[in-house]
């Protein structure tokens, strides 16, 4: 019924999973450099942003025939913040990491959420979702009053990400 197609060995992956791997040591090796790099991601994608708002807004304007002043105050805010994050890599890193931080709580308030959804289909399951849940908002508070933890947990998870899809090209080149 099913027929086995033989395909030949993925040099592309191969090589695509050895420079992931590659860059997630290296990412492990040089954390700043990581945080550096991953500030000037996040300051070019703002003013991408604002720029894009800026079109939208003309958009809006001309479809819709709506007010944009809105638009335009983010737009010009998502610029002037972009242009801060480049000039002030610091500051960009700050930013991102207090931003991680608030995340890392308001996903785990949802999580603790989610567990009434579990209670009626696994009463454990919940438990441990709840109890979980509240040491990731305990860790959530740890990580938005030390912002240093927090850079080095993203450059972590970056570095660990990196390897995991490089593992995971090399083992489909095979």
């Amino acid at each position: 019924m099913f027929t086995e197609q033989k395909r030949g060995f993925d040099w592309f992956s191969l090589i695509v999973g050895i420079l992931f791997i590659l860059a997630g040591l290296a990412s492990f090796m040089h954390p700043d450099k990581t945080l550096h790099f991953l500030t000037i991601l996040v300051g070019i994608a703002f003013i991408l942003r604002g720029i894009y708002e800026l079109w939208f807004r003309q958009f809006v304007n001309r479809t819709l025939n709506e007010s944009t002043g809105w638009i335009i105050f983010t737009a010009i805010l998502d610029i002037i913040l972009g242009i801060l994050v480049l000039v002030y890599p610091g500051l960009g890193a700050l930013y991102i990491a207090i931003l991680f931080a608030i995340w890392f709580i308001i996903d785990s308030i949802m999580e603790i959420k989610a567990a009434k959804l579990f209670k009626s289909f696994h009463r454990g399951y919940a438990t441990w979702l709840v109890i979980l849940g509240v040491i990731s908002i305990i860790m959530g508070i740890i990580l938005l009053f030390s912002p240093m933890l927090s850079a080095m947990t993203i450059v972590c998870l970056i570095s660990v990400m990196l390897m995991v899809f490089g593992i995971m090209h090399v083992i489909q080149a095979f």
